[in-house]
């Protein structure tokens, strides 16, 4: 496949999948045409491969290598693109999904992916098969890639630190609380230096503020880091 691998200059990605189509299948391929001259045959492909790089006519080239007949100018496209049919791009969905709830942005070989994952909703397509959404997503992807332009994929928000991650020490809480403010309160002579933390921990129980659970891991631990010696409120 030296031609598709050193392309000349000026030659269309079509003109070099029908050199390299003509090599493996012979006859095959001129049989499939027929009717068309060979400057028609380039035309068309170059024409519906516009947009398509190298690399992906490669995965093309290769995939034809276990078809004893050449492929139809769809079925190229689809052998260039695996990600187009719908089951593949709906588990690639899931993978991404998955990769996005650890905060990852994740691997997507098109936007179109990510846009018809967000409209199903990340919960229904990581709890239901595709047996299930097949319909669903068909839908919704379908409707992404007849847009023709996407957003990018944005950068996921950082994912929630597991309930195992977030001890800390008294060191670090108090380190923590000082920088949430709490310091000169923890520091104050003749008050309870237990306060701040006290503070955090009661408005969590009265669901009247939000703080993050590394923050309230850290409030406990200053608590448990300060006996109670009958201090001064």
């Amino acid at each position: 496949m030296s031609q598709l691998t050193n392309p000349t200059a000026g030659n269309g990605v079509g003109d070099l999948v029908v050199a390299e189509l003509r090599l493996m299948y012979g006859t095959k391929f001129a049989q499939a045409w027929e009717g068309l001259t060979p400057r028609e045959v380039k035309q068309s492909w170059n024409q519906m491969l516009s947009g398509f790089t190298e690399a992906e006519a490669r995965v093309g080239i290769v995939a034809c290598l276990s078809r004893d007949w050449p492929p139809t100018l769809p079925e190229f496209i689809r052998l260039c693109r695996p990600w187009m049919a719908p089951e593949v791009a709906f588990h690639d969905a899931v993978a991404g999904m998955t990769a996005r709830r650890r905060g990852e942005i994740g691997n997507w070989a098109h936007p179109a992916i990510y846009w018809a994952a967000v409209a199903v909703g990340t919960h229904d397509l990581l709890n239901c098969g595709y047996a299930v959404l097949k319909s669903r997503w068909e839908r919704a992807f379908g409707d992404e890639m007849a847009r023709g332009q996407w957003h990018p994929v944005p950068t996921p928000a950082p994912a929630l630190p597991s309930p195992g991650a977030t001890q800390a020490t008294p060191e670090e809480a108090a380190k923590a609380l000082k920088a949430m403010g709490a310091g000169a309160i923890l520091n104050e002579a003749g008050r309870d230096p237990r306060r701040g933390a006290k503070r955090i921990l009661d408005a969590v129980k009265k669901g009247g503020a939000q703080y993050s659970p590394t923050v309230i891991a850290m409030a406990q631990a200053a608590m448990d880091a300060y006996p109670d010696q009958g201090a001064r409120a």
